[in-house]
């Protein structure tokens, strides 16, 4: 059994109601840190807004996830899409 590491993240979908955004998704990644003892709510959160079809991919790289080390983010929605990166997590 592998030991737990100090992050762990969640991802939370939220409802995009303005029809100005159809085809966008966006939500929140919760991130909880065992040191800080927050009665299981979420230490940090961090709010995101992306392109439907980066969606799932974006997802599936910090939903249920753990690292060491304390993330910074940031996305270039036109440098991912020009050179077809996909979201990576050390």
């Amino acid at each position: 059994m592998s030991k737990s590491k100090r992050y762990s993240f969640s991802v939370v979908e939220m409802g995009i109601m303005n029809p100005k955004y159809k085809g966008f998704r966006g939500g929140r990644i919760e991130v909880f840190d065992s040191k800080d003892r927050s009665d299981g709510y979420a230490s940090y959160e961090a709010n995101f807004f992306v392109p439907e079809e980066f969606f799932e991919s974006f997802c599936s790289v910090w939903n249920e996830k753990q690292s060491n080390k304390m993330p910074f983010i940031i996305w270039d929605y036109k440098e991912v899409k020009r050179d077809k990166a996909c979201f990576k997590m050390e």
